[in-house]
């Protein structure tokens, strides 16, 4: 597993938060799990410039599962 350099206030992982969304279909392959942790670590870089953290925006959205359908989309 992709561990992440982001973690959110349980200590989980951005790497654990893509690997506990659920979808229907085929699982993520490896190769689509580190793309998805990489592009939510990147968009946490951009938010902490901001103030904002992994836990504010789970208050408003599903980022780690959107970052998720996106690599899973874009593949």
């Amino acid at each position: 597993m992709i561990i992440g350099r982001h973690t959110d206030s349980k200590g989980r992982s951005t790497g654990e938060r893509i690997t506990a969304v659920q979808r229907a279909g085929e699982p993520l392959t490896d190769t689509e799990q580190a793309a998805a942790t990489r592009l939510l670590d990147a968009m946490l870089d951009a938010a902490a410039a901001q103030g904002v953290s992994l836990d504010d925006l789970d208050w408003v959205l599903d980022l780690p599962g959107g970052c998720r359908d996106v690599i899973r989309r874009s593949r």
